[in-house]
C-alpha cells in the first residue's frame, strides 16, 4: 500500500460516522472480541481472512476476520486484534488505519470490534490448530460484481438484508459479512467504484447457517 493509499484511507476511516448495530433476538452481544482487518495492495486491495477448523468448539467451519476475546495481558481491544493475528496468521507489522462499526453476531454473545489495517503482501503462518485456510478477498472484485448477495432477516419489525460473500470458494456470512460489507462502503469512493446492491435469492439460512441454528 503506498503512503498516499494508506493516508487516503485513514482519513476517511477517521471521517466515518460508526454504527451501533443492537444485540439480536436471544443474545445479549455482550462479550467484546477485537478483530483485525487486514489490507494490503498488490497492485490492487486485498484483505485478509480466515476460515476456521472444522472441529472448533465455537463458529467451527466460519470464515472469519483474524481476532478473538481479550486476554488479561491485553490493554484494549486492539492490542487483542493485533496479537490473535500474530498467534492465527503469523503477521508481525501492521499499521492501524481506525475502525469499523462493532457487529453482534448471532450465533454466540460475542460482538465484534474490528480494525482496518495496512499490511504488506506476505506468506502467512497459519495456526493448524484453529485456521484451516488463510483467505484473500478481492476487494475491486467484489465491487465490480452485479449485486451483492443477501439472505432477509427481520428484527425489531424492520425487514432487512443480511450479506453473503464467497471468498476463494469459501461462504461468508452474518458478522464477518456485515463487517465486510462496511469496509466495500467505506473503500468505494476511493477506488472510483459504487456499492452494490443488496438482493436476495442466491443463499438461504439453511445454506449457511449450522444445523442447530435452523433446526
Amino acid at each position: 500500500m503506498s503512503a498516499l493509499q494508506r493516508e487516503a484511507l485513514r482519513a476517511v476511516l477517521e471521517a466515518y460516522e460508526l454504527r451501533q448495530m443492537p444485540a439480536l433476538p436471544g443474545r445479549r452481544n455482550d462479550q467484546p472480541a477485537g478483530v483485525l482487518v487486514p489490507i494490503y495492495w498488490d497492485p490492487d486491495p486485498v484483505c485478509v481472512l480466515t476460515l476456521r477448523q472444522p472441529h472448533m468448539r465455537a463458529h467451527a467451519g466460519e470464515v472469519c476476520f483474524p481476532g478473538g476475546r481479550p486476554e488479561q495481558t491485553d490493554g484494549a481491544l486492539l492490542e487483542t486484534a493485533l496479537r490473535e493475528a500474530r498467534e492465527e496468521i503469523g503477521l508481525q507489522r501492521a499499521e492501524v488505519l481506525g475502525a469499523l462499526s462493532s457487529i453482534p453476531l448471532y450465533t454466540s454473545d460475542y460482538r465484534l470490534f474490528p480494525f482496518v489495517a495496512s499490511i504488506e503482501n506476505q506468506t502467512f503462518c497459519p495456526q493448524q490448530s484453529e485456521v484451516a485456510r488463510v483467505l484473500r478477498g478481492d476487494i475491486i472484485g467484489l465491487l465490480e460484481q452485479e449485486h451483492i448477495d443477501g439472505i432477509e432477516w427481520s428484527h425489531r419489525d424492520v425487514l432487512s438484508l443480511s450479506p453473503v460473500f464467497v471468498i476463494d470458494d469459501s461462504v461468508c456470512y452474518g458478522a464477518t459479512a456485515y463487517v465486510l460489507y462496511e469496509l466495500l462502503m467505506v473503500m468505494a469512493p476511493l477506488l472510483d467504484r459504487a456499492l452494490p446492491s443488496l438482493r436476495p435469492g442466491r443463499f438461504t439460512w439453511q445454506d449457511v447457517l449450522p444445523a442447530s441454528f435452523t433446526g
